[in-house]
C-alpha cells in the first residue's frame, strides 16, 4: 500500500496496457491526483463527521453507518474551508503542479487516524466527500494525499421534468450527477409545471400529450409530413405528458441545490412554445396551424402570457439564470402584423423584451445559439443556424422534397442582443469554427447537446474560451430512456473530460471501457462481492446471464414522440420457475438488456462532404445497453453480462430458462449462467 501515485486515466503519468487499465479502473471513477502513503482505516459508525454543511454530514452518516467489526476506524472526517499553505505546497510538489484552482477544487489528507478535506468553497468540500465515495472500498480508505479540480467551470445536463411516478428516479439520478461532480442541471419546464394564472395551459398540455402519444412517431408525422410549413419538435415527453404542482417542483429544486447543482429552468419561447398556445391559440404566429409552435411577437398578449409563466417559474426556481430557448425558430414574419419585418429584427427584439423583463427581477438570460450563426447552414440536414435557407416539404428533404419557401436569416441579430446573454452552442458537430462567430462577438459559450465521446479536440476548444458543456436528453425522464439514449454513457465519459487532467482524445478506448464498467457496477453495487453457486441456490438475489443475439434493429434515439415498442424490441424472456410451481417472466429486450453479437467497439471517422471535413462515429448499439449490461468480447463476438434480479427471492427457485419467442427469427446464445447471493 505504499507510495504509488496514479490517476483515474493513465495518460497523465504513464501508459498502461488495456488489461491493466481495466483492472485499475474497474467500476470506479477517481480523482485525478492520488498518492497512497500507507495503511489506512475504515469509515464507520464511530467516525465523527465534522462539517458546517448539513448535506455533507447527512450523506456521510448515511454512507458510513455500519460497524466495521474488529477493523480500525478513522476517528474523524473533517471538512474545512480554505486550503492551508503547507498543504498547498505539498500538493504542488507531490503532483508537479504550479498552482491550485481558485474554486471547486479540494485537497484530501488521510493519515494518523484522521481524514481532513479542505477546499476554497462549499462546492469543493462537497466534491471532497464525493471523492471519498469514489475511493473507499467497503468503507476502507488508505492513508493518502488527494487533489482534484475540474477542467471547466460548467458541467451540466439538460432534462425534462419528471412525472410524479418518476420523482424517486429523478432523485437517484441527481445523486448520480453529484457523484460524477456535475454542477448544473437544466430543466425544461414547458407545460409540465402548474401555472397559477393559466390553468388552461396545464389542462391543454395533458390532452395535447395524450393525443400525441397515440403511437410512436406521431409527432414526427405531424412535424415533417403533414403541413407545408416548417415546425418545431413536439416535446410531449416533458412531465411524461403530465404536470407537477409548484410545490413538487420546488422540492426537486431544493434536492438538486443541496447537492451543489445550479438549477437552470428552461422556458421555451418564440419557438418550441406550443404549450403557451394551448387555450391561447389567438397568440399564434400561424393561426391556421392546429398545432402552432410559435407565438406572434407583435401581439402584446403573447408577452402577457409568457411573463405570467416566467413569474411562476421565478417564484418556484428562484434562479440566477433562465434559458429562454429560441432555438430552431422557423415560423417568422407570416402574420399580417409581422410581415415585412426581417428575421433578425424579430429575433433580436423578442430576446430584448424577455431579457429586460428578467433583468428587472435579477435573473440572467441564456439562449440556444443556433440562430445567431451565419455559416451553419447544411443543405438538407436540418441544421440551419441563422442563415437564410430554402425550405422543403417533407421537412428538410432537399433531395426528394418540394420547395415551399425561404426561411429568413436571423444571424444579424448577433450585433443587436446584449452581450451578457449566455449562449448554449449545440452545432459544434457540423463545424469546429462555428463557435468563433460567437466568441469573436464576446459572448460566453458552453456546448449544448454534448456528446463528449464524439467531440474532437476538447482541450483546444476549452483553451479558446468555452466554459464547459451540457449533455441533453430530449425525452422522458426515466431510467430506460436515459440508458437507451446513451445519456448515462455520455455522463460517465464526459466526467473524464471535465475532471481528468490527463484526458486526451486518443484515450477513447480506455475511457469507453471505464465508463461501461463504472456504470455497470454503479447500478449493481456490490454484485462482485456476492457468493456464487454452481447450481441454483434456494433464494438467489440475482441470476447473472452472459449472452448475445443475432437479432438487430436499426438504432434510434427515443426523442420527439418516438418511444420503444415492445413488439419490435422484446425478443424473449427470462423464466423463473419456483418449487411451488409458480413462474415469473421478465422480458429480454434488444437495446435494453441485450444487443447484437457483432456490435462495433471502435470509434471511427465519418466524412461530412457538405462541410468538407470528418466527424467521429460510434456504434450506438454498444452505448445503448451500457449500465444494464457489461459488454465483453469473446473471440470476434460481443456478449452482454446482465444480472437478472430474482423477482421472488422469498420462494425456492427450481429452474431458470432463457427463452426466445418462437415468432422471432433470431438466436439467443448463452455463454454462462451464474446464481449470485441469497441463502442456500
Amino acid at each position: 500500500m505504499g507510495g504509488r501515485c496514479f490517476t483515474c486515466c493513465p495518460s497523465l503519468n504513464e501508459r498502461e496496457t488495456m488489461k491493466e487499465a481495466k483492472e485499475k479502473m474497474k467500476g470506479k471513477t477517481a480523482p485525478s491526483f492520488v498518492k497512497e502513503t500507507g495503511e489506512g482505516a475504515c469509515l464507520g459508525k464511530k467516525t465523527k463527521i465534522v462539517s458546517d454543511l448539513e448535506i455533507i454530514r447527512r450523506l456521510a452518516k448515511e454512507r458510513f453507518n455500519q460497524s466495521v467489526g474488529g477493523n480500525e476506524e478513522y476517528r474523524s472526517l473533517t471538512f474545512t474551508l480554505g486550503i492551508p499553505q503547507r498543504l498547498e505546497e505539498q500538493v504542488k510538489e507531490t503532483f508537479g503542479l504550479t498552482a491550485l484552482a481558485d474554486a471547486q477544487c479540494h485537497v484530501l489528507e488521510a493519515k494518523d487516524g484522521k481524514i481532513k478535506v479542505y477546499a476554497p468553497d462549499e462546492r469543493g468540500l462537497f466534491y471532497g466527500l464525493m471523492s471519498i465515495f469514489q475511493l473507499e472500498r467497503k468503507g476502507y480508505l488508505p492513508s493518502m494525499l488527494v487533489y482534484d479540480a475540474p477542467l471547466c467551470s460548467e458541467r451540466g445536463l439538460k432534462v425534462f421534468l419528471p412525472s410524479k411516478k418518476n420523482i424517486p428516479f429523478f432523485k437517484r439520478f441527481v445523486d448520480m450527477l453529484a457523484l460524477f461532480k456535475y454542477n448544473q442541471i437544466m430543466v425544461e419546464v414547458g407545460g409540465a409545471m402548474e401555472y397559477t394564472k393559466h390553468p388552461e395551459i396545464n389542462e391543454g398540455w395533458v390532452e395535447y400529450c395524450k393525443e400525441m402519444s397515440e403511437y410512436s412517431g406521431k409527432t414526427t408525422q405531424i412535424q415533417d409530413h403533414t403541413y407545408p410549413w416548417y415546425k418545431n419538435a413536439i416535446h410531449m415527453e416533458n412531465g411524461d405528458g403530465e404536470y407537477l404542482s409548484q410545490a413538487a417542483v420546488r422540492e426537486l429544486v431544493i434536492y438538486c441545490r443541496e447537492r451543489m447543482l445550479d438549477v437552470i429552468p428552461e422556458v421555451p419561447s418564440l419557438g418550441h412554445c406550443d404549450y403557451l398556445m394551448l387555450g391561447n391559440h389567438d397568440i399564434a404566429e400561424r393561426t391556421e396551424d392546429p398545432y402552432a409552435d410559435t407565438y406572434c411577437p407583435s401581439n402584446p398578449k403573447s408577452y402577457e402570457i409568457l411573463f405570467d409563466v416566467l413569474e411562476d417559474v421565478i417564484a418556484v426556481f428562484e434562479p440566477e439564470i433562465i434559458n429562454i430557448g429560441h432555438d430552431e425558430f422557423y415560423t417568422m414574419a407570416v402574420c399580417d402584423k409581422c410581415r415585412g419585418k426581417s428575421g433578425a429584427e424579430i429575433f433580436a427584439d423578442d430576446i430584448q423584451k424577455i431579457y429586460d423583463f428578467l433583468k428587472e427581477r435579477g435573473v440572467r438570460t441564456a439562449i440556444w445559439g443556433d440562430k445567431l450563426l451565419k455559416n451553419a447552414y447544411v443543405p438538407g440536414a436540418g441544421n440551419f443556424g441563422g442563415a437564410e435557407a430554402i425550405m422543403y416539404t417533407p421537412q428538410f428533404h432537399q433531395k426528394d422534397g418540394k420547395i415551399v419557401g425561404v426561411m429568413p436569416a436571423t444571424w444579424q441579430a448577433i450585433d443587436r442582443i446584449p452581450k451578457d446573454v449566455e449562449i448554449l452552442h449545440w452545432l459544434w458537430s457540423i463545424g469546429e469554427e462555428l463557435e468563433d462567430e460567437l466568441l469573436e462577438k464576446n459572448f460566453t459559450i458552453r456546448y449544448g447537446n454534448f456528446e463528449g465521446y464524439l467531440f474532437p479536440n476538447w482541450r483546444a476548444h476549452l483553451a479558446k474560451g468555452s466554459r464547459g458543456a451540457m449533455i441533453s436528453n430530449w425525452s422522458t425522464l426515466n431510467e430506460i430512456i436515459l440508458q437507451r439514449n446513451a445519456i448515462f454513457f455520455g455522463m460517465a465519459y464526459a466526467y473524464e473530460m471535465f475532471w481528468n487532467h490527463g484526458f486526451e482524445d486518443d484515450d477513447y478506448e480506455i475511457i469507453r471501457d471505464k465508463a461501461l464498467s463504472c456504470l455497470y457496477y454503479f447500478k449493481y453495487a456490490g454484485i462482485d462481492e456476492l457468493k456464487e453457486s454452481k447450481v441454483p441456490t434456494h433464494h438467489p438475489e440475482y441470476v447473472e446471464v452472459l449472452y448475445t443475439t443475432d437479432y438487430k434493429v436499426d438504432f434510434k434515439f427515443f426523442v420527439d414522440g418516438v418511444f420503444p415498442e415492445a413488439p419490435l424490441y422484446d425478443i424473449g424472456e427470462f423464466i423463473f420457475t419456483y418449487e411451488d410451481g409458480t413462474k415469473e417472466r421478465l422480458p429480454i429486450t434488444f437495446g435494453g438488456n441485450i444487443s447484437h453479437r457483432s456490435v462495433g467497439w471502435e470509434r471511427t471517422r465519418k466524412e461530412n462532404p457538405e462541410r468538407g471535413e470528418s466527424v467521429y462515429k460510434v456504434d450506438d448499439h454498444l452505448l445503448e445497453v451500457s449500465m444494464s449490461t457489461l459488454p465483453e468480447k469473446i473471440g470476434e463476438l460481443t456478449y452482454y453480462r446482465h444480472p437478472v434480479k430474482n423477482p421472488r427471492p422469498d420462494k425456492v427457485l427450481k429452474d431458470f430458462v432463457v427463452h426466445k419467442y418462437p415468432d422471432k427469427e433470431c438466436t439467443i446464445s448463452t455463454e454462462s449462467i451464474r446464481y449470485l447471493g441469497g441463502a442456500e
